[in-house]
């Protein structure tokens, strides 16, 4: 996979002593930008918690009265009372107790009702990148948390193994384009760039991911999404404009005083006068 990842990015992974350095670790740790993701989806988890223990009291208390009621309805279905007022005082009894029981129950399924609704995907988005894994950039290396990768795929039903292997591309790609070097020795000389950094290795991760299988992009896609990042246009998947990326990514390397939307719009003008193509992310 790595040589596979260097040909399509057009860099190399540094070496030392006739070795490469490629520092790629998967953790079991769980990092504070993933607490929330691993929570789950509520709000108020102890609330919600204590919603689901009140209602199954209640339903509790209402099997406790209809229990004694049905054993005594079967009793008379066979043989009818021998006093009628008790059996009637006995039902209306009983069924005053339901009714306030009904009542109880019915108030505390609206409550635990209102809880849930409040509490969906939406209150963990966005996920923080953070919380999957992290690139550092003076000592090259990622670091990916398996844990929370394995809760995000138990919440959208995707296969676990396929996103890791998805997102592991996603790094590796990121991974080269900061710590790479040019075929001629030019490395990386920017910083803080992230969100460039992340657009540029979702093109190489898309474009690599089409040629394995459809359930890779699907996972890939919804992983993307979920921390806020974009997927390419399929315009920009196409050989040429790929070219025109690696073109632009490499301009981009080596001038740290150019933004990525100016090298586009250079490398577009370079080849067609005129050419309104643009790459916004």
């Amino acid at each position: 996979m790595r040589l596979e990842i260097e040909k399509a990015m057009g860099l190399k992974f540094p070496e030392r002593n006739g070795e490469v350095i490629v520092r790629f670790e998967e953790s079991v740790e769980i990092p504070q930008p993933a607490e929330m993701l691993m929570r789950g989806l509520y709000r108020d988890p102890d609330r919600v918690r204590q919603g689901f223990k009140l209602l199954h009291q209640e339903t509790g208390s209402m099997i406790e009265i209809l229990m004694p009621k049905r054993s005594r309805l079967r009793e008379w279905a066979d043989s009818l009372p021998e006093r009628p007022k008790e059996a009637e005082l006995f039902l209306k009894e009983t069924a005053e107790q339901l009714l306030i029981r009904e009542q109880r129950l019915v108030q505390a399924e609206r409550e635990l009702v209102g809880q849930l609704q409040e509490s969906g995907l939406e209150d963990v988005y966005p996920i923080p990148l953070a919380a999957f894994g992290v690139c550092t950039y003076r000592e090259p290396s990622v670091k990916l948390f398996l844990k929370p990768l394995g809760r995000f795929s138990e919440l959208y039903e995707i296969n676990p193994e396929i996103l890791r292997q998805a997102v592991r591309v996603h790094f590796l790609f990121l991974l080269l384009l900061v710590a790479g070097a040019d075929l001629d020795g030019q490395v990386y000389s920017r910083v803080g760039e992230d969100k460039v950094v992340h657009w540029i290795a979702s093109i190489y991760t898309v474009r690599y991911l089409k040629s394995q299988s459809t359930e890779l992009i699907h996972c890939y896609q919804e992983w993307v999404n979920a921390w806020g990042g974009k997927m390419p246009s399929q315009s920009m998947l196409n050989d040429r404009e790929c070219e025109k990326t690696r073109a632009a990514m490499i301009f981009w390397r080596r001038q740290p005083n150019i933004s990525w939307e100016e090298c586009w719009r250079i490398i577009n003008q370079l080849e067609r006068p005129g050419s309104t193509s643009s790459m916004v992310f």
